[in-house]
């Protein structure tokens, strides 16, 4: 069947990448707050279970892993904390461009460049601006 939607075809690998990557950013943000927030006011993950009504062992839960979070109990960590989420949605087109790259992906994508063993003096000089494959063979 012919894809007629206006939208690309997303990958499933792409979803799951994206998926727990939100959860790990949202999970980042909250815990990191709940740690500015313990050490500031010295309150305790008890201290949250009571003003919740949960068992203290529920709030480990939650701050323990990102799977474990709803947006209901994103929201009911938050409040106890006397804090709400900000959202803002981000396009990609409007992100700045990484200048960094995982070291395998660069090995990847580079220009591959093959040395012959040659006498001293025997390289020739080569033009890049004439060279019409990614493979350049010297000497």
């Amino acid at each position: 069947m012919e894809n007629t939607s206006k939208l690309k075809e997303i990958k499933d690998r792409d979803l799951f990448y994206y998926r727990q990557r939100s959860k790990n950013r949202l999970f980042e943000a909250l815990t990191s707050f709940f740690a500015e927030e313990a050490e500031r006011r010295g309150i305790t993950r008890r201290d949250i279970a009571d003003s919740l009504h949960r068992d203290p062992a529920q709030i480990t839960r939650w701050l323990n892993a990102p799977s474990n979070l709803t947006l209901d109990s994103i929201s009911d960590l938050l409040l106890s904390l006397g804090a709400e989420m900000d959202y803002r949605v981000a396009k990609f087109d409007d992100r700045p461009k990484p200048n960094e790259m995982h070291p395998l992906i660069a090995r990847l994508i580079a220009p591959r460049v093959t040395v012959q063993n040659t006498p001293p003096g025997s390289f020739q000089r080569i033009d890049p601006a004439a060279s019409t494959g990614s493979s350049l063979r010297i000497g």
